[in-house]
C-alpha cells in the first residue's frame, strides 16, 4: 500500500448521478488484485471536510497504459466534490487495499451476481477470469437502467449476462434473486461471487444455503481508515469455535457468504 497523488485521466458521466474516473498510476496497476480498492481523500488539499477518505473498488484495469478505473455515484460532498475533478488534476488515495481474490475457477466457470454498484468489483473478477479463457457468466439487478452502458462493457468481454429491472427498463422485470434458482445446475456448475446491498445477500445466502451451494461475497462497509487500524468495518462472521469479529478492509473484503452473519 502506498499513499499516491494520481493524475485523472478522465472522469464522465457513466450514467444519472454516475461517474467512471480513470487515474494513471503505475504502482496501483502492477499490484492490485481482484476485489481490491483504493482509498481516495475527498476533498481538495486545502480543506479536511469530509475528513476520512471513501473506499473505492477497483472497477478496471489497462495494464498496457498503466490505468485503472473506479465507478461512483454521487452521494454527497465527497462525491459531489471528485465529480468536478477533471482531465489533468491529481487525487490523493492510498491502495491497493484488502486482501486480493483469486477468481479460481475450480469448477471451470464462474458466476457473478451482483446488485446496483456492487457490480463495481465484480467487473474486474469478470475482466481477469475472461482474459484467462474461463467462462463467465452474469446475473445482476438494479432499480432501473441507470447503469446501462455497463452492458457494453460486458459485451467487449464476450460474458453471457442476464440483467433485471424493477421498473422493467433494462433486461426483465423484477429482482435478481428471484431468479437464480431458475436454473439449479447452473448454480452447482459454477464457482459464484456476490456482491451487492446486505438485502441482496440475506436472501442470497439463504436461497443458496438450502441447495447447500458456496459463495464468496465481496462486502461493502462504511470505512474510517482503510487499513485495519480503527475497526470501523468490523463484520461478524461464523467459525467452528463460535463467532470472529473481521476487518473488511484487511481481512476482507472477500468472505465465504455462508459465513457472515448479518445484524
Amino acid at each position: 500500500m502506498k499513499i499516491l497523488n494520481s493524475e485523472i485521466l478522465s472522469n464522465e458521466r457513466y450514467g444519472p448521478d454516475i461517474y467512471k474516473m480513470e487515474i494513471f498510476a503505475p504502482h496501483i496497476v502492477k499490484n492490485v488484485g481482484a476485489g481490491q480498492f483504493v482509498n481516495i481523500r475527498c476533498c481538495s488539499p486545502d480543506k479536511r471536510d469530509p475528513l476520512l477518505r471513501r473506499p473505492f473498488s477497483v472497477f478496471d484495469v489497462e495494464k498496457k497504459f498503466n490505468v485503472f478505473s473506479i465507478l461512483y455515484r454521487v452521494r454527497g460532498k465527497g462525491t459531489r466534490y471528485m465529480s468536478e475533478l477533471k482531465k489533468g488534476d491529481t487525487v490523493n488515495m492510498a491502495g491497493p487495499l484488502g486482501k486480493p481474490v483469486e477468481p479460481v475457477s475450480l469448477k471451470g466457470n464462474l458466476l457473478l451476481i451482483g446488485g446496483g454498484m456492487g457490480i463495481a468489483p465484480l467487473n474486474l473478477i469478470s475482466r481477469i477470469a475472461a482474459d484467462e479463457g474461463k467462462k463467465v457468466s452474469v446475473l445482476a439487478g438494479f432499480k432501473d437502467s441507470s447503469l446501462l452502458m455497463w452492458e457494453r462493457d460486458l459485451m467487449r468481454m464476450g460474458v453471457k449476462y442476464r440483467m433485471f429491472s424493477e421498473d422493467g427498463s433494462w433486461g426483465q422485470q423484477g429482482l435478481v434473486c428471484d431468479h437464480i434458482l431458475d436454473e439449479p445446475k447452473v448454480l452447482r456448475d459454477h464457482d459464484i461471487f456476490c456482491c451487492g446491498p446486505v438485502e441482496m445477500l440475506k436472501v442470497l445466502q439463504r436461497e443458496l444455503e438450502r441447495e447447500d451451494i458456496r459463495a464468496t461475497a465481496i462486502l461493502e462497509e462504511k470505512m474510517g481508515c482503510g487499513i485495519g487500524v480503527c475497526n470501523g468495518c468490523v463484520v461478524k462472521v461464523k467459525k467452528k469455535d463460535g463467532i470472529d469479529y473481521l476487518r473488511v478492509c484487511r481481512e476482507g473484503p472477500a468472505f465465504e457468504l455462508s459465513e457472515v452473519i448479518f445484524d
